[in-house]
């Protein structure tokens, strides 16, 4: 009997959309690269599976350019704006890439299946279950309801194209603590640490179609400086499989970077046929791990014992309100992503690609073992054209920044005075005493819902204010969305005479100049 074979090369698995935005029947990745000029853009379902997408992409569009390496910062951008101004990725080249490596995009190869560990058939006493690789779904001993009604007695299985997405959202976003156990030179073990990406927000670079978008997520840095051949090649690329009990070593290279940071190890179990993904295996990779290197797409900070980690995701903290810290050079304790610099008008970037350049980010609020709140993605306007660098003094450039800069403080000045004033009305108003002594009653119903209603009207107020080349910065705007966020939530409970004394009271604070706290989270509180 044939083996069963998923070619991502060559099937269809990957959604994207025509350049007027409309969705395109799914392409393989040859296709992908032979046409990205075509297409405006490509997102999976599942955004953590699209942030670890755009990081294998990015290794591809690299390699078929050249552009995975360098020594002169200069020299690679006059090769990029040569490499932009083709307008496409050389058919030629993809041809060669994948004709160098046969098989090693086969999803169920029985010997290199990609991205994968084939060794777990034998390393691992029992599978995982098929549920604990699809994000979304429970496994184990975990409450139904919280995943749908899929539960390990029926398990449903995944067609290939899924399989491979859920597969990427683990490599990159996988919790750590117990795993289904494994056995390498007599050494069992049985849990994981979390993945490289878990609980954080990627940013990525857009431009006018996915040909442009994907040379510029292509970082140059000096993890590119060494010799070809001590480079790390990616998973696909290597001529055997990695030791897990080795002692770490430090990554270099493009791929070492972006794609060799995995704490999990998995293997696809497919049906016969080929047609379904029945079973899987998800375990630990390695036991030991080097400090990994920076990676190019998040945001990072330095807490106050001067380590540097990457920003957490917040699904309640939309993205305008940290653009001002990615467009600026420097804010405080906070570093934008590493590729930035690279995009700046320095960077030889032609003028009209500048101007089209957005934003996109890939965030999953979750800790580091098994709660997974929220994941979520967004798009911005063209703003990347006011990245900050030495040479761009342009006053156009030099407004906008100071523009979102002025708009972003007050927004969180407001919100945070809306919060104060919303928890500190109803804790009054809700007193026992009956006085002004505030009580633990708790927040009520009216935090919540206040700041829902505040931070949806303040990004629509944000856009306004920052894509208007016209306006000097937010005035009052910001102070009348949230007092009527505040009228909004009190109003219906100030028929009590006491209770409206309360809500008026408070309703003052709004207007008090006290600026709002910043947290290493880049948070107000």
């Amino acid at each position: 009997m044939t083996p069963p074979s998923y070619d991502l090369v060559t099937r269809p698995w990957l959604p994207v959309r025509t350049a007027d935005g409309t969705p395109a029947p799914q392409v393989g990745l040859r296709e992908l690269l032979y046409r990205a000029h075509e297409f405006s853009d490509i997102e999976l379902p599942l955004p953590p599976a699209s942030a670890q997408l755009w990081r294998v992409l990015t290794l591809l569009a690299a390699r078929v350019t050249g552009l995975d390496c360098g020594d002169d910062a200069a020299e690679w951008y006059r090769a990029r704006r040569g490499v932009l101004e083709a307008g496409g990725f050389d058919q030629a080249r993809v041809d060669a890439y994948f004709s160098g490596l046969p098989n090693r995009f086969d999803l169920f190869h029985p010997e290199r299946p990609w991205s994968q560990d084939p060794r777990l058939r034998e390393q691992c006493s029992k599978t995982s279950g098929v549920n604990k690789l699809a994000w979304g779904r429970t496994a184990g001993q975990n409450q139904v309801w919280l995943g749908g009604h899929h539960h390990d007695l029926a398990p449903v299985p995944l067609l290939p194209d899924e399989a491979a997405w859920h597969l990427l959202a683990t490599l990159g976003y996988g919790p750590s603590g117990r795993c289904t156990s494994r056995t390498v030179d007599g050494r069992s073990e049985a849990n994981s640490t979390a993945g490289p990406l878990r609980g954080t927000v990627s940013f990525h670079p857009l431009g006018r179609n996915l040909f442009q978008s994907l040379v510029l997520n292509i970082p140059f840095g000096s993890d590119n400086e060494d010799e070809p051949g001590d480079v790390e090649p990616a998973p696909w690329e290597r001529d055997g499989l990695p030791d897990p009990l080795d002692a770490p070593e430090e990554s270099t290279g493009l791929a070492g970077t972006l794609l060799n940071q995995a704490s999990h190890a998995v293997l696809l179990v497919p049906d016969p046929g080929g047609d379904k993904v029945v079973d899987a295996y998800v375990t630990w990779s390695r036991r030991d791990r080097p400090v990994p290197p920076t990676d190019p797409y998040l945001i990072h900070q330095t807490s106050k014992d001067g380590r540097r980690y990457a920003r957490p995701a917040d699904a309640a903290r939309a993205v305008w309100r940290d653009l001002d810290s990615l467009l600026s050079e420097d804010i405080r304790d906070e570093f934008r992503p590493r590729l930035f610099d690279h995009l700046t008008k320095q960077a030889r970037l032609s003028e009209d690609l500048r101007k089209g350049m957005r934003l996109r980010a890939f965030g999953f609020d979750q800790d580091g073992q098994t709660r997974d709140r929220q994941w979520f993605t967004a798009t911005t306007p063209p703003v990347l054209r006011w990245l900050e660098d030495s040479s761009d003094t342009s006053e156009e450039a030099v407004r906008a920044r100071l523009r979102i800069r002025l708009a972003r403080r007050s927004a969180e000045s407001l919100g945070y005075r809306l919060r104060k004033a919303l928890t500190d009305a109803w804790k009054e108003g809700n007193s026992p005493s009956g006085g002004s002594a505030r009580t633990d009653t708790g927040t009520g119903p009216w935090l919540r819902r206040g700041l829902s209603r505040y931070w949806s009207t303040a990004e629509k107020e944000f856009w306004r204010i920052a894509l208007d080349e016209e306006a000097e910065g937010p005035g009052v705007s910001f102070s009348r969305l949230a007092l009527a966020a505040y009228d909004e939530v009190t109003g219906p409970y100030c028929s009590r005479p006491r209770v409206a004394a309360v809500v008026e009271h408070h309703r003052r604070h709004l207007f008090h100049r006290n600026p709002a706290r910043r947290t290493d989270r880049g948070e107000t509180s």
